[in-house]
């Protein structure tokens, strides 16, 4: 009998550790898979994800992470076996993150033959805010097809520099009518910068 009350006694210690060493599987459990999904490394994965919501998503956290991300973003957007698409965010979230490092590589994206990649860098460029690069975005724009001169426009309103102001202005001023015209005047009402920092977007 007193070997069955001791036993008796022994077992809601038992169970109390049994049930300790599950929560805390189930806490570390859980910790993992939220550093899993909240990851650098994760959210890159989703980047060439064919769901756009997922791309999106990673895109939006690479963003959120900041300088973090410059370097696995710059890497992917230089990988020329990687998803075009893929590679396209990537030089996006490098103007985002005003990732200096990867302003070569973005000029070299600009100057390049890849209209699609041209377009993003030169969006990127004027994101990133370094103003020593307007003479490539104005260089480049008079013979410039009609989308990237849209997004020189873009840049060069980011920029905000009296060099650049001139280009969009002179745009601005011409006869015709047409998409180039109304998006520079919109430019010109847009806030400036004058000192090559990026304007900062809600």
């Amino acid at each position: 009998m007193a070997d069955e009350r001791s036993s008796a006694k022994g077992k809601p210690g038992k169970i109390l550790i049994f049930a300790l060493a599950v929560l805390g599987v189930v806490f570390f459990a859980g910790l993992a898979a939220i550093l899993h999904y909240t990851s650098t490394d994760y959210a890159m994965s989703l980047i060439g994800d064919s769901n756009p919501q997922k791309r999106r998503w990673g895109v939006d956290q690479l963003v959120l992470k900041g300088l973090r991300s410059g370097k696995p973003a710059l890497e992917l957007a230089m990988d020329e076996k990687a998803n075009p698409e893929s590679r396209r965010l990537a030089i996006f979230i490098l103007g985002e993150i005003h990732y200096r490092d990867a302003t070569p590589q973005l000029l070299g994206f600009f100057k390049g033959d890849n209209l699609v990649f041209s377009e993003q860098a030169a969006y990127a460029l004027g994101r990133l805010g370094d103003v020593s690069i307007v003479g490539e975005l104005t260089g480049r724009y008079e013979n410039a097809p009609k989308g990237l001169k849209l997004k020189i426009i873009s840049a060069l309103a980011e920029l905000g520099t009296p060099e650049g102001m001139r280009v969009i202005q002179a745009e601005a001023d011409k006869n015709e009518e047409g998409t180039l015209r109304d998006a520079a005047k919109f430019a010109l009402q847009k806030p400036q910068t004058t000192t090559g920092d990026p304007v900062v977007r809600p």
